[in-house]
């Protein structure tokens, strides 16, 4: 599977996550993004679920909950209040275009 495929599906699995939330807080591991994208367990589409969550928050759309000593996976955390929760729920495409000029930076 091409790179840029993996991404798009990546960043469209985040977008429809963030539609169906049912509460005011999300949070996301590399591993469930990737599961989410249909792209399961394979060690390469975690890597890079995990290289695309890592780029978001280096650019303030995602935060990184508290670390955990038993747990070496990051758990990103996205709210209700944040820029991009708010743009997904206005509108959808405009944020999946955002997200790909992000990663593609």
């Amino acid at each position: 599977m091409k790179f840029e495929n993996i991404e798009k599906r990546l960043i469209e699995a985040l977008i429809v996550l963030l539609l169906n939330a049912k509460g005011r807080v999300v949070s996301i591991k590399a591993t469930s993004l990737a599961k989410l994208a249909g792209l399961g367990t394979d060690h390469g589409a975690i890597l890079k679920a995990a290289r695309l969550l890592q780029k978001l928050s280096r650019h303030r759309f995602l935060t990184t909950a508290p670390e955990s000593k038993k747990n070496k996976t990051y758990r990103y955390v996205l709210k209700s209040e944040d820029e991009l929760w708010q743009l997904v729920k206005k509108d959808p495409e405009r944020a999946k275009e955002l997200l790909a000029k992000i990663i593609n930076r």
